[in-house]
């Protein structure tokens, strides 16, 4: 029995307690914790810490930081403080509190106190085991491995006496901002902070604390200008896979602060899962976990076929399967069989739907403050013809999430579903502005057209179209490409390049029609107006009957 502070810990038997009261705490974490007390007069290498509790399998730095954060969190501490467990950068970790000597456990007065003595024992036990069940066993798999990220504090390039405090308030806002994305593990501003004492480069600190990717930047304030570099860095490889410059003229100084990391955090968040995306693309699905399945099907729902959607409803459910209470899986499988119900790919329609609808529910029922769940269900009852039911939701998944692009996106696709534009196209703007780079660029700029459209801005809306072609992936984006051209230039009454657009759209896709379209909208539940003003235009400029 180890007694430290307010902490008694019995390894082979009651595990970690608290005055006397059970604390869950993971069984590699428990191991992990009385390792480093037997080799409390050494700082303990992080390759001693892999042999010992993973018996040297191969791990992530972040794997083994998510048990040293599992202890810390048990005992009340954190990398700021380190009151218990320091972390010494590049050399390993030490247990440095303070052991009480042993004494011997207090004598049972007779047998029936040491019967009751002995059931509070093995009932505490087994409370302490459900609540490491319970609470720990679902969390740790998707915790582990999902990306994580340090945001390295800025370099302030300009008088340290001034602008200091605007380059740590920018690294502050950024972990902020990322924090708000479930699909991230991010470390808190505070023990980036930690280090601040400590002559280690920002990449260095960043490998320290066993994370997958690091962003630094530095800050320059110059003649009435302030300039901001940032860079987002895979960590095991060192290599540099976005950078960007902010510059920017000084006005409200806070605001500025809040719109530039708003703009990184919408353009990072997408680089990260990209980039997570093409580690997996290779694996076999059976060698994969919820985390990189969900990567996977999130990959394939990108892809507007019918067999993508269907491999992604596949994928998603085997996360689903692996981590029940994964919601951002459940979230993906309504979007996937939300899109087999609109393009007309589903079997059995009103099955599909129920079953996207029901997804939906439990993705929030999981995690209500997941703005990915809300945004899922408001994308399933656009469907359904709810428009109120369909923007409050996504306008709740806005609020969760400003910077997510995504739901920008759907929100903007949503209002212009129920035929409010002038609310659709700042929404749409802003998803642009949030993530130039995203790979959903093309929905981006075939919803922007298709609003322009009906606000009768003819000429923006080939604009968006001609953008659209720029970054189309696949025959289907390029058919959507070609049927705004078409609709666009009738209404401009430039009937031969209308023509002509339809015709690339037909070499495209031979099965155009205006009434293969009408009955695709018609169990959509989309505004007639909508429906009407888009077939009339795309009749106009010759599409077939």
């Amino acid at each position: 029995m180890y007694r430290f502070g307010e902490f008694q810990f019995d390894p082979s038997g009651l595990g970690l307690m608290r005055n006397e009261e059970a604390v869950a705490i993971e069984p590699q974490a428990m191991r992990l914790l009385e390792h480093l007390i037997l080799h409390r007069d050494r700082i303990v290498p992080k390759d001693e810490l892999v042999e010992e509790i993973w018996e040297g399998r191969a791990i992530t730095d972040a794997a083994l930081n998510t048990r040293i954060r599992s202890v810390r969190r048990a005992l009340g501490d954190d990398g700021a403080q380190q009151s218990f467990i320091k972390t010494y950068p590049k050399r390993g970790f030490r247990f440095v509190a303070d052991l009480e000597p042993e004494r011997e456990p207090p004598v049972a007065s007779g047998p029936q106190s040491q019967s009751k003595l002995g059931l509070v024992v093995v009932v505490s036990v087994l409370i302490a085991a459900l609540v490491i069940w319970f609470l720990w066993q679902p969390a740790t798999s998707i915790q582990e491995e999902k990306p994580s990220i340090a945001v390295l504090r800025f370099d302030n390039l300009g008088d340290e006496r001034t602008d200091g405090y605007f380059a740590d308030g920018l690294t502050e806002e950024l972990t902020t901002h990322l924090a708000r994305y479930r699909e991230l593990f991010v470390i808190s501003s505070a023990t980036v902070f930690s280090y601040a004492a400590e002559d280690s480069a920002p990449v260095e600190i960043a490998r320290d604390l066993g994370v997958g990717y690091g962003l630094r930047g530095s800050v320059r304030r110059d003649e009435g200008r302030i300039r901001v570099t940032s860079e987002l860095i895979n960590i095991p490889t060192g290599k540099t896979i976005w950078s960007e410059q902010f510059e920017r003229e000084i006005t409200g100084i806070f605001e500025l602060q809040d719109e530039i990391t708003q703009s990184i955090a919408g353009r990072l968040v997408p680089e990260i899962l990209q980039s997570d995306v093409e580690r997996v693309s290779g694996n076999p699905t059976e060698d994969m976990g919820a985390w990189d399945l969900f990567l996977r099907a999130r990959d394939k729902q990108a892809d507007l076929s019918k067999a993508s959607q269907i491999e992604a409803v596949k994928l998603a459910r085997q996360a689903t399967r692996i981590d029940p209470q994964f919601a951002a899986a459940y979230s993906l499988v309504a979007r996937a069989q939300g899109a087999l119900f609109f393009f007309g790919w589903a079997d059995d329609p009103e099955a599909t739907l129920a079953a996207a609808t029901e997804a939906a529910k439990r993705a929030i029922e999981l995690d209500e403050r997941d703005p990915q769940a809300h945004a899922a269900l408001g994308y399933i009852y656009r469907f359904t013809g709810h428009a109120d039911l369909a923007v409050d939701s996504l306008e709740l998944a806005a609020d969760l999430n400003p910077n997510d692009a995504r739901i920008r996106l759907e929100l903007a696709h949503t209002l212009d579903w129920f035929r409010l534009q002038e609310r659709a196209l700042p929404q749409i703007d802003m998803a642009i502005r949030l993530s130039p780079r995203d790979p959903l660029l093309q929905n981006m700029y075939f919803y922007k057209g298709h609003i322009l459209f009906h606000l009768d801005r003819f000429d923006e809306s080939l604009e968006a179209a001609r953008k659209l072609q720029t970054v189309a992936k696949g025959k289907t984006w390029l058919v959507f490409h070609q049927l705004l051209r078409a609709a666009n230039l009738a209404q401009l009454d430039r009937m031969g390049e209308a023509q002509e657009a339809v015709d690339a759209a037909l070499a495209l896709n031979p099965n155009l029609s205006i009434s293969a379209m009408r009955r695709q909208f018609e169990g959509s539940k989309n505004h007639p107006e909508n429906r009407r003003a888009w077939l009339a235009s795309l009749e106009m400029a010759g599409m077939p009957l």
